[in-house]
């Protein structure tokens, strides 16, 4: 099962690289963001889509919004933090400033709304953060948030209104400080087992 990462040159690209190709079923296709040939191949053979941390802000990656705008609802994607951020501004979301800056540290995440993915998760859980910018509450429908931090500020976003869902979390996942997150691991297989299924319904 060939799954993308899209990379925008984060110091923890390796962790999350080792922790979601941990599973021996899933072959990776690592695409650096600034390869416009491997990103234009990828928009014209979608595969299941993760897109990166990084330094970056999502108004400054064309290439990474073009390749997001096309897979989404064609491919499973799931965007962390920066990628999370990108994946809130391709749907329409405001990013802004972050009420507190946090690097390094752990924030208390509580799951809201009527979600289908939210009864996989306990209600809340400790997570670490490394991010300044967040997509602004307001600016989404709020049947698309399913997480959100003490401050009130976006910690999850599920999109389900095309064929494949699209994932973000703003935190980081694959950090030893977030606790309670092999549900979201879970959830990513099954998505990308089911997309193969789909393809492949004999195998």
């Amino acid at each position: 099962m060939r799954v993308a990462y899209l990379d925008h040159y984060d110091s923890f690209s390796f962790n999350l690289i080792d922790r979601l190709f941990s599973d021996a079923d899933m072959e990776l296709v690592y695409v650096p963001f600034d390869d416009r040939d491997a990103v234009s191949n990828l928009m014209r053979s979608p595969i299941p889509l993760v897109v990166s941390p990084g330094p970056k802000r999502p108004e400054v990656l064309p290439d990474t919004l073009s390749l997001m705008r096309i897979l989404l609802g064609k491919a499973p994607i799931l965007g962390i933090c920066l990628g999370h951020q990108c994946l809130g501004h391709v749907l329409g979301g405001k990013i802004g400033k972050a009420l507190s800056p946090f690097h390094g540290s752990t924030q208390l995440v509580h799951t809201v709304g009527e979600n289908n993915i939210i009864h996989r998760f306990s209600t809340s859980f400790l997570v670490a953060h490394y991010n300044s910018l967040i997509v602004e509450r307001s600016s989404l429908p709020r049947e698309w948030i399913w997480a959100v931090s003490e401050a009130g500020e976006v910690e999850g976003i599920a999109w389900h209104e095309g064929r494949w869902p699209a994932l973000g979390v703003q935190y980081h996942p694959e950090s030893f400080l977030s606790e309670k997150q092999e549900p979201l691991w879970e959830l990513w297989h099954e998505l990308v087992y089911n997309y193969y299924s789909d393809l492949n319904p004999d195998r």
